[in-house]
């Protein structure tokens, strides 16, 4: 075989996304031919697509040694990275390929969506907009914009962009979709299915406007006929584990565990590593009162991701089912560790420390809540009268509740538990 040979085969083999083979052929072509940085680079962006995110990166920094500065591959490395999760690598790659080339829209694309990822959405507009000062006509970054101003919650202005490209390119699939999402936001049902349906009628295999679609019929109609959009969204192999994890989520949060638990299912077993979708699995079967099983969902979640707090929170709430308090404790104290802001968390380990009889450590977790964070936060409020009964200081607890009656003189529900709590008290007094 020639070089020639193996390398039309491995771009045959990519085409067809038989990565395997293309890999094959693309290591075939340069034993023949080394140091070819065009194979390098599709072999490079095969190992990524296959996950193998180390070796892609050392393939990329062998490419980079022989022609120093090559655009495209700093382009595929800074892309390997923000694959890989590391989006300051990313960042930094990037930035240098942009700086060289302000002309490569989609170096500035990936440099926007590493600054979305980092959660850092100012700098990422601003990285899209000089896209449109460069290139007016780009409408590739235009539906990023459009895209990330819709999650900003700019709907009219994510409208207005997404109109905009569709009036330039008509067959444009993503900016009728997105209008469909932004339709479904502000509760318009029909428009959104109007804009889903013309998606289907260039391409009926659209995987999103069919899952938007399910998603309609599950709010408005019928579960069967739901299930129509969301089998056919699952039909495509690209989609298929983002939306089996959305159909998780949102079957859960409907109470429809038994779908959701199939679709968790699907989404593990095509990526049994990924920590989201393992931790939903274990807080769903919790909630179902498997805590066993949970729990060992909840495990291998950890194990994938140490510092997911999400896990160790839901872990520690399986732990508490079970009346297994040192192991709920020590879970949520490892919950607060990596994620130290999170309120209810906060308040749920000071009712653990109730539950234990820690009540002094109770009262500091419920005072922590008050004084760090909201001084009117209900549930700390709440239990700290009760730390204080349980420590035996009755008039603290009822000064502490006839003050909380009067912040909350509006709130029929709270002053019910208010008073719920004073008239214990005053049996007690």
């Amino acid at each position: 075989m020639t070089f020639q040979d193996a390398y039309d085969k491995g771009n045959e083999a990519l085409k067809h996304n038989q990565l395997a083979d293309a890999r094959k052929f693309f290591e075939e072509a340069l034993k023949l031919k080394p140091n070819d940085i065009y194979t390098m680079n599709k072999l490079a962006m095969v190992l990524k697509e296959m996950g193998a995110f180390d070796e892609a990166m050392k393939v990329l920094d062998d490419t980079l040694k022989i022609k120093k500065e090559d655009l495209y591959t700093n382009y595929l490395l800074g892309n390997t990275y923000l694959e890989a999760g590391d989006v300051d690598k990313a960042i930094a790659t990037l930035e240098k390929t942009v700086k060289q080339n302000p002309q490569d829209r989609y170096a500035r694309n990936s440099l926007a969506l590493a600054y979305r990822m980092k959660g850092d959405y100012e700098k990422c507009v601003e990285i899209l907009k000089k896209a449109l000062e460069v290139n007016p006509a780009d409408l590739y970054n235009k539906l990023s914009l459009a895209t990330v101003m819709f999650e900003l919650g700019e709907g009219n202005e994510a409208k207005r962009l997404a109109g905009e490209i569709l009036r330039k390119d008509p067959q444009n699939l993503s900016s009728m979709v997105l209008l469909g999402r932004i339709a479904i936001e502000s509760g318009d049902y029909p428009a959104a299915q109007g804009h889903f349906n013309k998606a289907l009628a260039i391409d009926a295999n659209n995987s999103e406007a069919h899952y938007y679609i399910g998603r309609i019929c599950l709010e408005t109609s019928s579960l069967e006929e739901a299930n129509i959009h969301f089998t056919a969204a699952l039909q495509s192999e690209s989609e298929k584990l983002s939306i089996s994890k959305n159909l998780g989520m949102i079957f859960m949060d409907k109470g429809m565990y038994g779908e959701a638990e199939a679709q968790f299912a699907t989404a593990i077993s095509l990526d049994g590593e990924d920590e989201f979708t393992l931790s939903n699995m274990g807080k769903l079967l919790v909630m179902q009162g498997r805590h066993d099983e949970g729990v060992e969902y909840l495990k291998k979640a950890i194990k994938c991701q140490p510092d997911y707090a999400f896990a160790y929170y839901n872990l520690g709430k399986a732990y508490q089912e079970k009346k297994d308090y040192p192991n709920a404790i020590y879970n949520l104290m490892f919950a607060l560790n990596y994620e130290p802001d999170d309120v209810y968390a906060v308040n749920v380990l000071g009712r653990m420390f109730l539950d234990v009889g820690l009540n002094d450590r109770a009262l500091r977790t419920f005072d922590q809540v008050l004084q760090e964070f909201d001084a009117n936060d209900k549930f700390a409020l709440l239990g700290k009268a009760e730390a204080l009964e349980a420590m035996g200081s009755i008039a603290d607890a009822e000064i502490l509740l006839q003050n909380a009656r009067k912040t909350f003189a509006a709130d029929k529900v709270m002053l019910e538990k208010i008073d719920g709590r004073l008239n214990k008290l005053g049996k007690r007094s």
